[in-house]
């Protein structure tokens, strides 16, 4: 709530919900009165009264966004309640919905304010409560000395209440924040322990295939100079994938993506990829289907490596992709109607092949997929583009193997 700038969001939040509460509970106690209370329905004087505590705080009600702020920051205007609250003893009485008309008023002084600002507001009900008193000699004998001189106690035990409720608020608040900060250092932990994992698996590996491709690089060069031009072929070709993924790494510091929904992360990735390639692409993202951090990380990790590889390989003219789900299965598709893969017809060593003929990407892309606990899919037609999916099992079996397949058609 815009002013109340003693109060957190959350602690504001809650006070405002509690203030709608009172309001309410005001409204319906003047309509119970004006039902239960005949002699009130002939008398004029009586009904406006009524009527302008209930339009009061109906107007309360439905703008309280707006007047819990102006409250906080002026209790005088609070006093005018207070005010209203001694015509209602006027021509109600002393006891009974009209009190507890009145009582209302001291209850949101708790929540709002603190003990000075309450104690005065306290005093004045208390004061006006006995001016109303005074004109009504009947009532001494009737009830009581006693009772009379207890009845404004109410209005202290409400404020405490309000008091106790607005302490309640912000413990609460302080406990959330606490959790909050204690998740946000366990996330950061585990994103950096998830990045040196991803450096070990992916970068260091790369790094040390580069290492030992070149440390023999010199033997080929005298016994088969062929084999030497390969293999320096494949020194580079390594390097440009350590490059990338290195630079991945780098953007994966700097990108909050996965923090958000599915949907949401797909839908940037497809912006991006877009204004930077120029290809048209459609994504298109079933209403509630999410995955967890992890899950979604390797997920959105696939996707971006499905998207590179389009854009280096395929030759595309278009690009969809595709998430789908319900509570047995997941499936996040990236499909172009480019070229299609260049590799022989698929076989048991076909993903041993991979690594020899420089899809790099591919076995990364399987990797991450058995690593979420998911299962990657590659489909392609030579000449009518390919198709790469990741799927994941319901929740039960989310630890399921993953596998890496490929299908031709004849």
């Amino acid at each position: 709530m815009a002013g109340s700038e003693g109060f957190s969001s959350s602690v504001a939040s809650r006070i405002g919900s509690t203030f709608v509460l009172l309001m309410q509970l005001r409204v319906l106690v003047v309509g119970v009165a004006v039902l239960i209370d005949a002699d009130q329905r002939h008398h004029v004087w009586a009904l406006c009264v009524l009527a302008a505590v209930a339009l009061v705080s109906g107007l309360m009600l439905v703008a309280w966004e707006r007047v819990v702020p102006r409250l906080f920051e002026q209790p005088a205007l609070l006093a005018f309640d207070v005010l209203l609250g001694y015509a209602v003893l006027q021509v109600g009485g002393i006891f009974g919905p009209y009190f507890l008309i009145t009582v209302v008023a001291a209850g949101i002084a708790g929540l709002l304010y603190r003990w000075p600002a309450v104690v005065v507001l306290c005093v004045q009900q208390t004061v006006l409560y006995y001016a109303a008193l005074a004109q009504n000699h009947e009532l001494w004998s009737k009830f009581g000395l006693p009772l009379l001189l207890a009845m404004p106690a109410f209005y202290a035990i409400a404020a405490m209440v309000g008091a106790v409720l607005r302490r309640l608020f912000q413990e609460h608040a302080a406990a959330e924040e606490a959790l909050w900060r204690s998740e946000a250092l366990a996330l950061a932990a585990a994103e950096r322990s998830r990045l040196a994992r991803e450096m070990h698996d992916s970068l260091s590996g790369t790094l040390s295939g580069i290492a030992l491709s070149a440390s023999g690089l010199p033997a080929w060069i005298h016994k088969s100079p062929d084999r030497a031009e390969a293999e320096a072929q494949r020194i580079a070709t390594a390097a440009q994938i350590a490059t990338r993924q290195a630079r991945s790494l780098i953007a994966e510091l700097r990108d909050d993506a996965v923090q958000r929904p599915l949907d949401e992360a797909i839908g940037e990735i497809t912006a991006e990829w877009r204004d930077a390639t120029g290809v048209p692409v459609e994504a298109s993202v079933q209403d509630g289907t999410d995955l967890p951090l992890t899950a979604r990380h390797e997920t959105l990790a696939i996707v971006k490596e499905a998207l590179e590889n389009v854009r280096r390989h395929a030759g595309a003219r278009r690009v969809e992709i595709t998430v789908t789900g319900d509570r047995d299965l997941l499936e996040v598709t990236v499909r172009d109607d480019g070229h299609g893969l260049p590799m022989r017809p698929g076989g048991d060593d076909w993903l041993d092949s991979l690594g020899g003929a420089g899809h790099y990407g591919l076995l990364g892309m399987h990797e991450r997929a058995r690593r979420a606990g998911g299962e990657l899919v590659v489909e392609s037609i030579p000449g009518g583009g390919t198709a790469v999916t990741v799927r994941f099992a319901g929740a039960d079996s989310a630890g399921g193997r993953a596998a890496l397949t490929r299908r031709r058609d004849p």
